[in-house]
């Protein structure tokens, strides 16, 4: 191949800027161009009044003081159209149009799955792993999911001090729907004494306990790290337990989050417990030395396979080395193997 494209999809990832100035520098290197499309999908659709809100010829200066950048310069969206297989197909006529042979899709789950649909049609498409939530099996980290976990370490190490201070109790959230990899790393790391995930179930009468035994022992301060979908594994009947206790009259069933948790746990304990949603700032900020590297090895791989003539494929890193597999395979979630150590090593002491 002599001209590629690239893109970023779904949530932004700390080191896709990286990934990005990897394909094209190694591109120029070995005489291929690059195209970037922005905003992901929506990029390669061409719905724009300007073709210029929709792609650019990338050069070395295009990238050039990008690699310490967090976010993604080409800018990222989700784009439901792109279900449809005829917009798909629209895609690969514009795409053949500008010469672009090939596309190199730096996102997550949902990403992969448009670069999967894609190859199905014929058209060489490349997967990199770019997602803070370090979710998908068959690598062993993602890029963006290091600098994520640092991220809410330091934000963990604040509260702690904060809530030492005050002998309370903290509720720390951080990002992850369905995989519980960042607030498994982030316990571990921070030696938070409880973790809240979407893949274990819990009963908040069980958590209430540990936060007693724990004041009990002396401890100054309890942190507890709730993953944002964890609620989804929650088997306590909270309706029960609002209409057992007064001071849970005004707690909201509708949609349950984690600072009604913690006033729940508060009321149970009758020990202070404060919520905090550390919210997007993982995703933000400079990536780490170790995102940077890891996207500019997968960046390199994936515009190689490329130029080869390879396509359909998901790079990936397994015991420091990096590998391709099927697309079809790159999109299987992970189920962590920490779970258990997390639970061996927080126990309240």
């Amino acid at each position: 191949m002599k001209r590629i494209g690239v893109l970023t999809s779904g949530g932004d990832a700390p080191g896709m800027n990286a990934a990005i100035r990897a394909v094209v520098r190694s591109g120029i290197e070995s005489g291929v161009s690059v195209i970037g499309f922005k905003r992901g999908y929506n990029g390669i659709i061409m719905q724009s009044d300007d073709q210029r809100d929709d792609f650019e010829l990338l050069t070395g200066r295009s990238v050039s003081g990008k690699v310490h950048r967090g976010g993604t310069f080409l800018m990222t969206a989700r784009c439901l159209e792109f279900l449809d297989e005829s917009v798909q197909k629209k895609a690969i006529d514009n795409l053949n149009k500008l010469g672009v042979e090939g596309i190199v899709c730096i996102g997550g789950n949902g990403t992969f799955s448009g670069a999967d649909a894609l190859y199905k049609l014929g058209y060489p498409t490349i997967g990199v792993p770019g997602t803070i939530d370090n979710d998908l099996e068959y690598t062993d980290y993602t890029i963006g999911f290091d600098t994520a976990v640092n991220t809410a370490c330091e934000c963990v190490n604040r509260i702690r001090e904060s809530s030492e201070s005050h002998e309370r109790a903290s509720m720390v959230t951080v990002m992850g729907r369905d995989c519980g990899e960042i607030a498994i790393s982030t316990a571990l790391a921070s030696g938070a004494e409880i973790v809240l995930v979407p893949e274990k179930e819990w009963y908040i009468e069980d958590i209430a306990d540990r936060v007693k035994w724990g004041v009990m022992r002396g401890k100054a301060s309890m942190i507890m790290i709730f993953a944002e979908g964890a609620v989804k594994s929650l088997k306590s009947d909270l309706s029960k337990l609002c209409q057992k206790y007064d001071a849970l009259s005004e707690v909201s069933l509708h949609r349950v989050t984690s600072s009604q948790i913690a006033s729940i746990i508060e009321v149970l304990t009758g020990h202070e417990t404060r919520a905090t949603v550390l919210g997007y700032t993982q995703r933000g900020g400079a990536p780490s030395a170790s995102d940077r590297i890891l996207a500019t090895r997968l960046g390199v791989r994936a515009m190689q396979l490329l130029r080869d003539d390879t396509g359909g494929r998901a790079v990936g890193i397994k015991n420091n080395a990096i590998i391709d597999v099927p697309l079809s395979e790159g999109k299987l979630s992970r189920v962590s193997a920490n779970l258990e150590l997390i639970n061996m090593i927080s126990e309240v002491s």
